[in-house]
Order: structure tokens, then C-alpha cells, then sequence
């Protein structure tokens, strides 16, 4: 049976009417011409690491585990800051020590980092503005290749990792923020992780505070969900579960509390963006 190829995810905020992208594809199939390059996204708002913190996180646990996952979102190219490479047991990760990685970090319980140090697995002579060219992209294409990850580079064993919003949890509420919108417009939120148990109760396991490890079940139907001056009754499963063009809260794909508009934009409707409070009121689901 054919070895599969070594896949190579790629996620920027590079856009694509430049040559960006191009050219680090160009350098990894120089390398390593069997890769198969999967475009994750490169519509990253620019310098955002905070968004794509969050989407790495919503995709990478997807990929076969000897996946190299390529991020290069990288406002301080050129700084002192550290162009790494991290492996876990659910993907491989070369990207800027700029806090990108912060919910990799989180999610996985073994995380292994080195510092890029070792120039034989980059481009020679750098530039100092395109680290993605010159050394993130070679040094994905050396480790997809087979390269150890410690012959990269020296070990580090502290990653920088960002600020994330903190949640208050009370008996009868949890209050976070909005932390993303997508394309869509739909509006996603730092509640979760939420999951359904039945048909009637949602699950919500915190990870932090005095609560931390103990699941509060609520019943989804006697929710409310309050941002700015609106709110919004129940938590439902999917889109069209309301008519077009209503209001909804729901559980997201990635089991985060979710603020959307059936076929609409909520973003722009119901006037709300990143780091706007929201909270989510419920009474506790009976055993």
C-alpha cells in the first residue's frame, strides 16, 4: 500500500491577491515536492492572533496526527519574538512564539517546543520582514519531511500565550464575552464548552474558577441569553429550528454559545461585536 503524502496545512492573514501564499507554497514543494498543501484559511484579520488562535484550535484536532500545521500570523516578524516548533500527540506546529498557539497549549496535555535556531532548515539569508518564506515554510516542509523535531532547534520550555477573556461563574449565570464572528456573521462567544446531554439539557463543563471540573446541566428551554440591551430565550440546536430572519442562541459546532440570525447576518443586525459582554441566565435542569 502507497505512503500517504505529508500533509502541510497553511493559515495566515496574507490574503491572496499577493504572492504570498504562493511563494511559501513554492518553498515547501522545493523541499519536499510529495506534499499535500491544505489551505486552511488566509483571510485572518490582519496581525489578528487572537482569531487565529481560534480557528487553529476549531480545526487542527481533525487532521491525521502527523499533520504539520503552518501559521504565520505575525505582527512581530523581525522582533526578538521566537519562530518555533511545537509537537503534541494530535499535530505538529511551526509558527510564531507569539501567543498563536495558546489554545493548542491549552487542549493538549503534552506539548514538546523548540526554538527554530538551526539555520540548516531555513532559506538562506532571511530576509527580516518574510519568516514565512524563509523560515517558517522551509522548516514545516524539513519536519513534514521527516526531519526530528529537536534537530531544528533548542528546546523551550515556556511558549508565550495570550490573555484570554476570563468567564464569571455564578450558581444561576456564566458571563464571557464575544470572542469571534464568521463569515457569516454569526456571533460566537467564550461560554462553552457546551454540549447537549438530551433533547431538553445542555452541559457545561468549566474549566476554570471554583466550579472548575463540576458540570452544571441546565435546562436549555428556561435559558436567556442577554447582550447589550436585547436577549434571547432558549438555546436551540440548529439555524432552523426559528423562521428566517429571527433571532437565535444555540450551541456552535465547536460547542461554543452561539448568537445568530436564521439566514442573516447578527453581527450587523443586532449590533454586536468582539469583546461585547454576553450573558447566558439559566435555572439548573432537574436529575
Amino acid at each position: 500500500m502507497a505512503k500517504a503524502p505529508p500533509i502541510i496545512t497553511l493559515l495566515t492573514d496574507f490574503g491572496t491577491r499577493d504572492g504570498y501564499v504562493g511563494v511559501m507554497k513554492g518553498v515547501i514543494l522545493g523541499i519536499l515536492p510529495d506534499a499535500q498543501l491544505v489551505d486552511i484559511t488566509h483571510e485572518v484579520n490582519p496581525q489578528d492572533l487572537h482569531q487565529a488562535a481560534l480557528i487553529l484550535s476549531d480545526v487542527y484536532r481533525y487532521f491525521p496526527p502527523s499533520t504539520v500545521h503552518l501559521v504565520v500570523v505575525d505582527p512581530g516578524v523581525g522582533s526578538q519574538r521566537q519562530p518555533i516548533a511545537l509537537e503534541t500527540a494530535r499535530g505538529r506546529f511551526i509558527a510564531p512564539d507569539n501567543g498563536v498557539l495558546t489554545h493548542v497549549c491549552m487542549a493538549e496535555e503534552t506539548c514538546h517546543a523548540v526554538a527554530l535556531t538551526d539555520s540548516a532548515y531555513w532559506l538562506p539569508t532571511p530576509s527580516r520582514t518574510f519568516h514565512g518564506r524563509d523560515i517558517f515554510s522551509p522548516a514545516a516542509a524539513h519536519l513534514a519531511k521527516g526531519v526530528p523535531l529537536d534537530d531544528l532547534g533548542t528546546p523551550i520550555e515556556e511558549l508565550v500565550l495570550l490573555k484570554l477573556p476570563p468567564l464569571s461563574i455564578t450558581p444561576d449565570s456564566i458571563q464571557g464575552e464575544v470572542i469571534r464572528v464568521d463569515h457569516f456573521g454569526n456571533v460566537l462567544t467564550n461560554i462553552l464548552p457546551l454540549h447537549w446531554e438530551d433533547e431538553a439539557t445542555l452541559v457545561f463543563e468549566p474549566s476554570e474558577g471554583d466550579q472548575a471540573g463540576t458540570p452544571l446541566r441546565m435546562a436549555a428551554d428556561s435559558t436567556m441569553v442577554t447582550f447589550g440591551w436585547q436577549n434571547l430565550t432558549g438555546i436551540h440546536h440548529s439555524y432552523s429550528e426559528v423562521e428566517v430572519g429571527q433571532r437565535l442562541a444555540l450551541v456552535g459546532s465547536g460547542g461554543e454559545l452561539e448568537i445568530a440570525i436564521n439566514q442573516g447576518d447578527a453581527q450587523t443586525t443586532l449590533s454586536i461585536n468582539v469583546g461585547d459582554p454576553v450573558t447566558l441566565y439559566f435555572k439548573p435542569a432537574v436529575p
